[in-house]
């Protein structure tokens, strides 16, 4: 274990600035690390430290006295501490516990590091603690401690000097910041050391969304009922997903979907043997890759599809890393079964390659065989699924209030915002009052997976909500709170700290300068996206800004879900971009629009045709690449002086062909002279299109008269080559 610096001076009476000093001069110890870092020493540094003063006179106070002073003065230091936490907390209990509770439940209420019991008080900022930075003084020495980001104006303030100094300093070594700008935690440091001060980086405590907020309220025992399992489909494409999904509905979704591929999230419940079940289907093409992700962070089991006749698939691979990483039970569907090339032994031993190791030959994942098209085995893997749900003792609150997750979102032009969610906790109703990242609104309408409306959405059951502001973020978590007063709040916090954190991000230096200007001649291809839903916004944009390369690249002007309105083709307009409809159609207006202006609009209902369009429009905007191909070699045997003209050599050709107009580099000694076309080639007194090895000729070179006898000319041709991106 590191020992501090400062505490280690402490024990020796000495302030931590001297005594660096001495472990730098005295003791030869390698500090550098230490200055920086102040719990930079070693166990064998300490070690050499004490050997040290042990050969030194002892002082009046022992060693172990010292500690066991610092230990009782840290102890008492924490107890005041955490008396006067406790009392701040116990006048805020006090404040609270006048309102009545939600579901009843008013003990334990602020007990540190766990989840409010009861009411939740909607809106508790709790973002302050968790990031900043405090500063001591300890023996004569600053100590500035860091939790999270801090900007130059804060460090400055903390380091009590002139942030125009810091930004001065800074400038020399290269970088150009502002008094708003963030410093890493090495440019920290680097300063600290100029002024003698110590920096100690603190463990940031990322907060949740509903910790932030305090929206998060933990249940008693007595509360908890037994809810549906969360199932979700995952697996390459076209290997049977959506279709097994399909015959264990009874119902025909794939005819529904573009090209056979499901291009979205969508849940389902069924009922087997007086059990609810609630599948969640996720597409298996590549370019939904968040979209399967966020599929795997809600669900409890997993159901890797894989078929019998094709095997282990790259999305195949790509779904069993999303389902290991949300650490949930794998139940692997081998389907297709009734092909003949079906081989659901490949696929075991090939799975087993990837971790999973069938039940039958001693693991513990349970493998079924299915077949969705002649619906065999369907029960069979239901079963594993209840078993495997009875097993894991899936339990929820259904008194509190709700909380969920959106699985997808959209803006329907005739009723406004739609969000499909699925309820994780509590019950939702029409009237509750909702928020979900930078939106919130009021529930005025809930329809079940079948379409239907109904009045409250329960455990574990898929819904679409009307009643969002705005169409609320894939992938958001969604609460319901007390009033639309503390929503708007909530919401406003949440886009101020987003919108910090993006423009935290953006740093200006010297060096990011000089990269730009090196990329000042990309050629960018301007794109507004326009999607069904938001997840495919997200994923056609992802799948799209791929294609960018060091030389050509995708730059998205806008990106929304909705049909293609008029606006849509102006921006297009001012910006020279081409506007790309997914499973969407442009407005009549648009489309006049579109028509008088010359902007290009193409629509597609499958993904991939997109990215192979655009992939095609950026390999055409690729400078042309050329390929050097050798023709022949000439030998100058005599010049001639001709007048009016210049220079004119007698030659053989020693190798290949040469024709009159090839590309020409003239050598002497082996060195390029001069590299050019010819402006003259004859054979004899008449003008040849080309000569061959053994030939005697005559030529001229284009702006170049210092010809001598022996000078080799080499003859070669430029041949486009064709380009990709890849």
């Amino acid at each position: 274990m590191k020992k501090r610096v400062h505490e280690l001076a402490k024990e020796y009476g000495m302030s931590s600035k001297d005594f660096l000093i001495l472990l730098k001069d005295e003791i030869k110890l390698e500090t550098a690390e230490s200055l920086k870092n102040l719990s930079g020493l070693s166990v064998d540094d300490v070690e050499r430290v004490r050997k040290y003063f042990e050969e030194m006179t002892a002082p009046k106070e022992s060693v172990e006295e010292k500690g066991v002073a610092l230990n009782k003065k840290l102890l008492e230091e924490d107890e005041i501490f955490e008396e006067e936490r406790a009392s701040k907390k116990s006048k805020k209990n006090k404040k609270n516990n006048k309102k009545e509770s939600f579901d009843g439940n008013d003990e334990e209420r602020g007990k540190k590091n766990k989840k409010k019991k009861g009411r939740r008080t909607d809106f508790v900022m709790k973002t302050v603690e968790a990031a900043g930075s405090e500063t001591i003084e300890e023996d004569g020495m600053k100590i500035i401690k860091i939790r999270g980001e801090i900007t130059l104006g804060d460090f400055a303030e903390r380091l009590g000097v002139a942030s125009s100094e810091i930004i001065k300093k800074l400038f020399l070594k290269g970088q150009m910041l502002t008094i708003n700008s963030p410093l890493s935690i090495e440019t920290v440091e680097e300063i600290a050391m100029d002024y003698d001060a110590l920096v100690e980086q603190e463990e940031e405590v990322e907060l949740e969304f509903g910790e932030k907020f305090a929206l998060e309220v933990e249940d008693r025992a007595e509360d908890l009922q037994e809810r549906p399992p969360v199932i979700t489909i995952m697996g390459h494409v076209d290997h049977g997903k959506t279709s097994l999904l399909d015959a264990i509905r009874a119902s025909n979704v794939v005819e529904g979907e573009a090209g056979g591929i499901t291009q979205k999230i969508g849940a389902y419940q069924i009922v087997k043997n007086g059990k609810k079940i609630t599948f969640v289907d996720t597409p298996g093409h590549e370019a939904f890759t968040d979209m399967r992700a966020r599929g795997a962070q809600v669900t409890d089991i997993a159901i890797l599809v894989v078929a019998a006749d094709d095997g282990v698939m790259p999305q195949t691979i790509e779904a069993l890393s999303h389902a290991k990483a949300a650490n949930v039970p794998i139940i692997v569907a081998v389907n297709k079964i009734d092909k003949p090339e079906a081989n659901p032994m490949r696929v075991k031993q090939e799975l087993m390659e990837h971790g999973l190791v069938s039940v039958e030959w001693g693991g513990d994942t349970e493998f079924v065989e299915v077949s969705a098209k002649q619906k065999l085995h369907l029960d069979d893997l239901l079963d594993t699924i209840l078993i495997t749900a009875e097993i894991l003792e899936l339990k929820a609150n259904p008194r509190k209030r709700a909380k969920g997750v959106v699985l997808e979102s959209r803006l329907d032009p005739k009723v406004g915002p739609i969000a499909d969610i699925l309820v994780q906790e509590g019950t939702l109703k029409i009237g509750d009052v909702i928020v979900a990242g930078e939106t919130y609104g009021k529930v005025r309408a809930l329809l079940n997976d079948k379409g239907e409306r109904v009045e409250k959405v329960e455990l574990s059951q898929p819904a679409e909500i009307i009643g969002f502001t705005q169409v609320p973020q894939a992938g958001d978590t969604m609460y319901v709170i007390q009033n639309e007063q503390h929503a708007k709040r909530i919401v406003e916090e949440v886009a101020k700290e987003r919108k910090l954190a993006e423009t935290s991000k953006k740093t200006i230096t010297l060096e990011s300068l000089s990269e730009q200007f090196d990329h000042e001649n990309l050629k960018e291809l301007n794109l507004v996206l326009r999607a069904d839903s938001r997840g495919s916004v997200d994923a056609l944009r992802e799948s799209l800004l791929k294609l960018s390369t060091s030389e050509v690249a995708v730059n998205i002007i806008q990106a929304a879900s909705g049909a293609i309105t008029e606006s849509d083709v102006k921006l297009a307009e001012v910006s020279n971009a081409i506007i790309i409809g997914f499973n969407v159609r442009p407005t009549t207006k648009a489309i006049k629009e579109a028509e008088v202006n010359g902007v290009e609009i193409r629509t597609s209902n499958i993904i991939y045709h997109i990215t192979e369009d655009i992939e095609k429009a950026l390999t055409g905007m690729l400078d042309p690449e050329y390929k050097e191909i050798y023709l022949g070699r000439i030998e100058i045997k005599k010049v001639f002086k001709v007048s009016k003209i210049g220079n004119v050599a007698g030659c053989i050709v020693v190798d290949g062909k040469v024709r009159n107009d090839s590309n020409i580099r003239l050598l002497r000694n082996g060195v390029v002279m001069y590299e050019g076309k010819l402006a003259s080639l004859k054979r004899f007194k008449d003008d040849a299109k080309e000569v061959v090895v053994g030939q005697e000729c005559g030529l001229g070179i284009e702006n170049f008269n210092d010809i001598k006898e022996g000078d080799i000319v080499e003859a070669f041709e430029m041949q486009e080559v064709k380009r990709t991106l890849k």
